[in-house]
């Protein structure tokens, strides 16, 4: 049984297994002829510490997305992807990934790297695709880099 999707999201956070699963993301797209969701979401929890809503580092934070999120669009265009979209979110990657922007947009599959973390990061504040795969919805592709070592 094979099921056709028509909205992709891929979670791009900066990562080498992000880059991986938005590779794997167009393809899918392709075959699918979905609409492909490129979703970046800004880690507040990370900032809290440095000033209360410092608006510039946001904004800088945000540029920084969108300059991310222009060239995988770029190269997702050259690749033949017609339909696609960026989305830009600030809050807590892991609810806004496994459920709130899924629902809110529709998502039929959630595409992301393994690991977008160091092996301390994920220690201390735990695996994002770790509680996606837990809680989200809908069908859900982990990539892994096959030369990856732990």
């Amino acid at each position: 049984m094979s099921k056709k999707y028509s909205r992709i999201m891929v979670a791009i956070d900066g990562s080498h297994e992000a880059e991986l699963a938005f590779k794997k993301g167009v393809n899918v797209a392709l075959r699918n002829n979905a609409e492909l969701l490129l979703v970046h979401v800004i880690d507040t929890r990370a900032l809290q510490s440095v000033a209360t809503f410092d608006a510039y580092i946001y904004e800088k934070l945000e540029e920084e997305a969108h300059s991310v999120l222009d060239e995988y669009e770029k190269q997702a265009r050259e690749s033949g992807i017609e339909n696609l979209r960026q989305i830009i979110e600030f809050g807590n990657p892991k609810p806004l990934l496994a459920n709130d922007i899924p629902e809110k947009e529709g998502v039929d599959l959630i595409m992301l790297g393994a690991t977008g973390l160091n092996a301390f990061e994920r220690l201390v504040i735990g695996s994002s695709s770790e509680y996606i795969l837990r809680h989200a919805k809908v069908d859900l592709l982990v990539v892994r880099d096959p030369n990856r070592t732990l």
